[in-house]
């Protein structure tokens, strides 16, 4: 194993630690029956689930460097730059880069204190 694939297979051992981490953190709420308690029970459920998709591609890819798979494209079978998975080492295909160029490209809403939507968007 080369330099560059220890120090990503090293991210991707600590990405799993947080995860694993976060997981036990957000799974670890108390059931209420307010309102506000079920609206939270909704957020970290869904939290959770998003959680356990992210851990599920790290332990994909470090499962794919132990036995030598990781750095092929799944659907080409072309080979990914390493330089490209060290940016995003839970890529699976040459695809995954597209979608980092079409997020940058989308930008935020912008706004105004004076909105009266403002303080509703912050908590949504």
């Amino acid at each position: 194993m080369n330099d560059q694939l220890t120090a990503i297979y090293t991210e991707l051992l600590l990405m799993k630690e947080e995860l694993q981490s976060r997981l036990f953190e957000y799974s670890c709420f108390q059931v209420s029956t307010s309102p506000q308690a079920a609206i939270n029970q909704k957020q970290k459920a869904t939290l959770i689930y998003h959680i356990k998709e992210e851990l599920q591609d790290v332990l994909l890819a470090l499962s794919k460097i132990e036995n030598g798979t990781f750095g092929y494209c799944e659907e080409t079978g072309a080979p990914i730059p390493l330089a490209k998975l060290a940016v995003l080492p839970t890529a699976r295909t040459a695809n995954d880069f597209l979608y980092s160029v079409q997020f940058e490209k989308k930008t935020l809403p912008i706004w105004k204190s004076t909105d009266i939507e403002y303080g509703q968007a912050l908590y949504e």
